[in-house]
């Protein structure tokens, strides 16, 4: 019996065929992912990024390798995720900065955070502080204002960077308060604190977390916290309203994004993975010593960081409009 030919043209189509079945039906994912941290290394958004990833890393089967791309208040970093290709394997490590402030903030931002993104999930969240070098002579807010009042623009104000949450803080707390400081930004809230510290610069709007390796050192005051109650870590320091400035309402939250058109089911996965590491004790208990609150299960995934989202975006652009704050990319 004389057996027929296949061409070979047939025979690699065949091939090429299944090889792309196989590949489509291997489990994301079969390679390294990338997070792009929007910062300089050393900050609290790269710290928690690098705390949650390694957990997230171990759930879903493969390395999570952070990048740290900072730049124009982290939409450079945010601006390069939006555009990657919606695989799965690039997302970004964004905050009410990024994903938030910033539609108000840069007239020409190249992204929009409701349309470009995929949210995965809120990561974690936390307070702001308003903080002086020891030696300028406030050692409460009435005695910082009296300052400010006297002689606000000689004052230096150090912040982690434009458009950082610590600058956009501070541009609503002086605004409220009613001076204009000479703006000193740095690359990075650890470089800032550092310089403060050392009497290069007058105050800072810091995340707790920024400030927390510099407790009992006599060499920061502590103002004031932006937060509902007093925080453990600073019982004496009294809250905004405690300090007479009701409106100075201001916080950081932390959340995973990838770009839009990422299939629901890699979503899920990270979600999932998410999910796992805010459960683990020790990621909880190294996240809570870096100054950093986790959000309570019903306020986690997609929808309630969408939702929290929508309300932070139209809320800065009440605060950006009344302080006519506007930045350039």
């Amino acid at each position: 019996m004389r057996l027929k030919r296949i061409h070979p043209v047939v025979v690699a189509a065949a091939v090429l065929t299944m090889l792309n079945a196989a590949k489509a039906e291997a489990p994301f994912p079969t390679r390294p992912i990338t997070l792009v941290v929007p910062f300089a290394a050393g900050g609290p958004n790269d710290v928690m990024s690098r705390i949650v990833s390694e957990h997230m890393s171990r759930k879903l089967g493969q390395p999570i390798i952070v990048e740290n791309t900072a730049g124009a208040g982290g939409t450079t970093g945010s601006t390069r995720v939006a555009k990657s290709a919606p695989d799965g394997y690039t997302l970004v490590s964004g905050h009410v900065g990024t994903h938030a402030a910033s539609v108000a903030l840069y007239p020409n931002l190249r992204y929009d955070p409701l349309v470009d993104f995929t949210p995965i999930g809120l990561v974690a969240e936390t307070p702001i502080l308003v903080v002086t070098r020891g030696d300028l002579g406030a050692d409460s807010m009435a005695s910082f204002i009296a300052i400010a009042k006297a002689r606000g623009p000689e004052l230096t104000l150090a912040h982690a960077g434009v458009g950082s949450i610590g600058h956009i803080s501070c541009l609503l707390f002086t605004n409220v308060v009613g001076f204009k400081p000479v703006e000193v930004p740095y690359r990075g809230s650890a470089l800032a604190m550092t310089d403060l510290i050392a009497g290069r610069g007058d105050f800072s709007c810091a995340l707790l977390g920024d400030v927390l390796p510099f407790l009992g050192e006599n060499r920061l005051r502590f103002l004031t916290v932006s937060a509902p109650a007093r925080v453990p870590q600073l019982p004496d320091t009294p809250t905004a309203k405690e300090a007479g400035l009701p409106r100075f309402v201001a916080s950081s939250w932390f959340a995973f994004y990838l770009p839009k058109g990422v299939p629901d089911a890699i979503r899920d996965r990270f979600t999932d993975a998410l999910r796992a590491a805010l459960d683990d004790d020790s990621v909880r208990s190294r996240l809570q010593a870096a100054g950093l609150i986790l959000p309570p299960p019903d306020q986690r995934g997609p929808e309630p960081l969408k939702k929290r989202m929508v309300e932070d975006i139209a809320r800065w652009q009440e605060i950006v409009k009344a302080a006519q704050i506007r930045l350039d990319q």
